[in-house]
């Protein structure tokens, strides 16, 4: 069985170009989110051409904050929320969403291994 035959989101593969905007983008976001602008204040000034690109940079800087403030210090939602200005219902929905990708690639993993 195929990574194709699990239900994996679909993920654009991007140019060489784009990946180096995305990491150079990504490296931005983070700081000035640190500085302590808000999530739309800092994905504002995104400079990616594609619209699509700056969905992707934005959807996963948010999933990286998440991370490191939940996960890593300990923050609950609420507290995460207010720090970018977003609703704990943002928060909650990218939650569940990287859980999501978080199952779907161990389910995917064990079953291109042969391991359940």
């Amino acid at each position: 069985m195929n990574g194709k035959d699990i239900d994996m989101p679909d993920y654009k593969d991007f140019s060489e170009d784009e990946e180096r905007i995305y990491d150079i983008e990504i490296g931005k976001l983070i700081k000035r989110l640190q500085s302590g602008q808000s999530l739309d204040e800092a994905c504002s000034a995104i400079e990616a051409v594609d619209e699509e690109l700056k969905q992707v940079i934005a959807d996963d800087v948010l999933k990286i904050v998440i991370a490191e403030l939940h996960y890593n210090q300990g923050m609950n939602f609420e507290q995460v929320a207010q720090r970018l200005n977003i609703t704990v219902k943002q928060i909650e929905d990218t939650n569940r969403i990287m859980i999501e990708d978080v199952m779907l690639t161990v389910k995917n993993k064990n079953s291109t291994s042969g391991t359940a």
